[in-house]
This record gives C-alpha cells, structure tokens and sequence, in this order.
C-alpha cells in the first residue's frame, strides 16, 4: 500500500531532519523514518510530465560505472562505495544514478544550496528523493554546519526493472566516521560508533527518456539504527 502525497512529503522531511539532528550531534543515523513499501512508487503511474534534462548534460552516454563521476567533493569529503558492479546495464545505470544522488546530496550540503543545481540534476522534481534531499541541505544552511569525514555505502541490491523505466536500489550505510562541521569555527563534532551510525537508504531510480542523461532518484525511504542488516 502507498502512502499518500502528503503523508509521504511529511515522511520525508522527517527522515532528514532527523538524520540531520543526529549527524550535527557527532554521529549518523536518525529517529524511525518512513516504513517500506510493498510496491515501487511511480510504477503504475502516469508517464512523467518532468522537464527535459538541461543542456548542462554530459553529451555521451552513461556508461553505469558507480566508481567514476564527475561530481567533485572537498578532500575531507570521502564517499567510499563497498558495491559490486551489475553486469545488466539498466541495473548498473541504476546504481551510478544512485551513488550520483548521495554525491549530488553531499555537494549540495557542502555548497549551503538546496537548489544546487547538481543536485537538481540527479533528483526527479517534485519527489520524495528531492524533498528529503532539500530539506536535509536546508537544515545544514540553518545550521551554519557541513560535513566532513568519510561514509560508506554497501550491503547493495538492485531489483529488476519495473515498466521498463524503474527500479529499486537498496544500501547500507555507516556514517560512524562521518562527522557535522561548523563553517564559520570548523570545529568537528566527534562521537563513538553506535547504533545511529547505522542506516538503511531504499531509492526508487528513473530511468532518464535521453541515453546522455544520468538515472535519477525518485523516491526515498529511510530506516534509522539499522544493526541488524548493516552492522559489522
């Protein structure tokens, strides 16, 4: 059963909150986020009526390979990707939109700009994936704080493709050596390894109309203090 349009906005924005709380006090993770779904949202929906990728694009295809991007991050932003390549290529194009969008998410947050348009570029308008993403850039913009520190991202899994244009991409994540910065001091918030470093991100990736264009996350859910699945 999916959740309506404004329970899942409210979801959302309170998944990244929380996370946001939580990494500003020296460690990842986040209160209980929005429970999974049994169905990939936007499955059986209309097609998208979202604007044409800009101009800004890469002119040549994608090739699917997470290990490369050409978003760059700062040196004390270090996002380590523990995954496997897929050898079917909508499941590995998948997946690079996928470590594209936590990229996107990071750069927008080190920028201080919820409309960045890199992150703009990998999200799909009007979406829970860019809601959750704004929000949690906007809470690091009010709080005068960025990140440093290194996440990592493993224990993946890409499901089949739905409609031809769909599919889920599921991750781990341990932020126990990722850390909240103030700008204006640089002062690092530390803490030990916990529960709440644990996460468990599920995105719903869109496959894009135009080869040249990158997959973009759609929607997003979030599972707090994850041990169980993503514990060492």
């Amino acid at each position: 059963m999916q959740l309506t349009r404004p329970a899942v906005s409210l979801a959302a924005a309170t998944a990244a909150t929380a996370a946001t709380a939580l990494l500003l006090a020296g460690c990842g993770g986040g209160e209980d986020g929005p429970s999974k779904s049994g169905n990939i949202e936007g499955a059986d929906s209309p097609k998208s009526t979202s604007p044409s990728a800009d101009k800004s694009e890469e002119a040549e295809p994608k090739t699917g390979d997470f290990r490369t991007s050409d978003i760059k991050l700062p040196d004390d932003v270090k996002l380590v990707f523990d995954w496997k390549q897929p050898s079917d290529p909508d499941k590995a194009a998948a997946l690079d939109g996928a470590a594209d969008y936590m990229r996107a998410l990071m750069h927008g947050t080190v920028k201080q700009d919820p409309k960045d348009p890199v992150l703009a570029r990998h999200v799909v308008p009007l979406q829970t994936a860019e809601e959750y993403a704004t929000t949690l850039v906007k809470a690091h913009v009010e709080r005068e704080a960025t990140v440093t520190g290194t996440d990592r991202y493993y224990r993946e899994n890409v499901g089949d493709v739905v409609s031809g244009k769909l599919a889920e991409v599921s991750f781990c994540v341990d932020q126990s050596k990722f850390y909240s910065k103030k700008i204006k001091s640089g002062k690092i918030k530390r803490t030990e390894k916990s529960a709440s470093s644990y996460m468990r991100y599920t995105l719903v990736m869109e496959k894009p109309k135009r080869a040249a264009s990158p997959w973009r996350a759609r929607s997003f859910e979030y599972e707090a203090k994850a041990v169980k699945q993503c514990g060492d």
